[in-house]
């Protein structure tokens, strides 16, 4: 299964790069933080930059979800 995501991380991560739709978004984050995001990215089958992504939609779908409740 490792060395699945791997050629699936390598392959997604690859055509992103060529892909001017996609940014790179890059920073530290607490120890503790990026542990339980590794482990969110295994047990849901994607490379860290899917899941990036997945988490940065469903925040930002809640953030628009709780404005249109605020109003």
């Amino acid at each position: 299964m490792e060395q699945e995501l791997l050629h699936q991380h390598i392959a997604t991560v690859t055509d992103k790069k060529k892909d001017p739709n996609y940014g790179l978004v890059r920073g530290l984050v607490p120890q503790d933080l990026l542990k339980k995001f590794k482990i969110y990215c295994v047990e849901n089958g994607v490379d860290n930059s899917q899941g990036l992504e997945n988490l940065l939609r469903q925040y930002f779908e809640w953030k628009d979800q709780e404005g249109k409740e605020d109003k």
